[in-house]
């Protein structure tokens, strides 16, 4: 593979500055970003301040640096998605492969203001490409919100329905899911007043619902029900619904949990899906901050952080000074 330096390069973008917001509410986005680098970067940078976790179906994957080869003089190119500094990338490690094999089409991004959460990727539960697992640590939940609250990304491919038949033959081994979220690629009047009712047994809607039954989810209806998802490009083809959020009982039950489908098309950056902005209630009491904190230059809290480096200092000189003079 002959790539530039350019052409492998992942941008790092500075992070987003931002007043400090409520960890008792998430704000999560499920979003299609339709394979597009771009879109992907674009949508993690303009997010960063105000969205919580990004949950990405057929994100911008690619070449993204070259490392040390014992068969290819000019190293291995690493695939991955784009990085920004604002977020953590919940996926396993680069891969070396080339970039026409299969990428993953499914990515969870979780802002590093949640780092207080431990965030954590559960490829020990769940390793399949059109799936991923994420468990928070919630320290102090709301009532009917458990300490580790875990969150499904879903990429149901329309032809083969890998991600349906992957997580039903795996349901058992699953842990209690609260949120799942996605794009399903299957239409049914039960959220797309345009299609029609999927009653065969062996229908992809049947599929996904023994799922979700299996699952103990179900699917929550947008607070601007009927507003088209999929927008296609050819305008005389019919937009549709198939980017879908279940959830538990107990999670549909708190007060303030609701979801919107955004309607402006200026924030699809180029996707032919909107994106899903889901309101999620989840921590009974602000969670103690673990993350550094910006001292700002030239302020009262700067003078009085130098005066006690300075104490500090005298401190250690005088206390290297009195143990010199022992060994004297």
């Amino acid at each position: 593979m002959n790539s530039t330096t350019e052409e492998i390069n992942n941008t790092i973008s500075r992070p987003k500055h931002s007043a400090p917001r409520s960890l008792q509410y998430l704000t999560i986005l499920s979003f299609n970003a339709r394979k597009s680098w771009e879109t992907t970067s674009i949508v993690l940078d303009k997010c960063a301040g105000y969205v919580d976790i990004i949950m990405f179906q057929e994100p911008g994957w690619k070449g993204v640096r070259r490392q040390p080869s014992t068969k290819n003089k000019e190293g291995d190119v690493a695939c991955g998605p784009p990085l920004h500094n604002s977020w953590r990338p919940f996926t396993e490690a680069f891969d070396n492969r080339d970039e026409d094999r299969a990428a993953r089409r499914v990515l969870t991004y979780i802002n590093r203001r949640l780092d207080v959460f431990k965030p954590q990727l559960r490829s020990d539960i769940l390793k399949h490409r059109d799936a991923s697992l994420v468990t928070l640590h919630i320290p102090q939940p709301r009532r009917g919100i458990p300490h580790k609250f875990n969150i499904l990304n879903v990429y149901n491919d329309g032809k083969t329905h890998a991600a349906v038949h992957e997580l039903r033959q795996i349901s058992e081994t699953l842990p209690r899911i609260f949120l799942c979220a996605g794009d399903f690629n299957i239409q049914d009047r039960t959220w797309d007043e345009g299609a029609v009712n999927q009653i065969r047994p062996s229908s992809p809607f049947m599929r996904l619902q023994e799922l979700f039954t299996d699952l103990e989810i179900q699917y929550v209806h947008p607070i601007n029900r009927g507003t088209p998802m999929r927008i296609p490009d050819d305008e005389n083809l019919q937009a549709s619904v198939i980017d879908l959020v279940a959830a538990s009982a107990a999670l549909i039950n708190q007060e303030g949990f609701h979801y919107k489908i955004k309607v402006d098309d200026r924030e699809r950056w180029g996707s032919d899906h909107r994106p899903l902005q889901i309101e999620v209630p989840i921590s009974g009491s602000e969670p103690e901050m673990r993350c550094k904190r910006k001292i700002e230059a030239w302020s009262e809290e700067e003078d009085d952080y130098v005066v006690t480096a300075q104490a500090v200092l005298r401190l250690e000189y005088a206390l290297a000074m009195n143990y010199s003079s022992l060994w004297a």
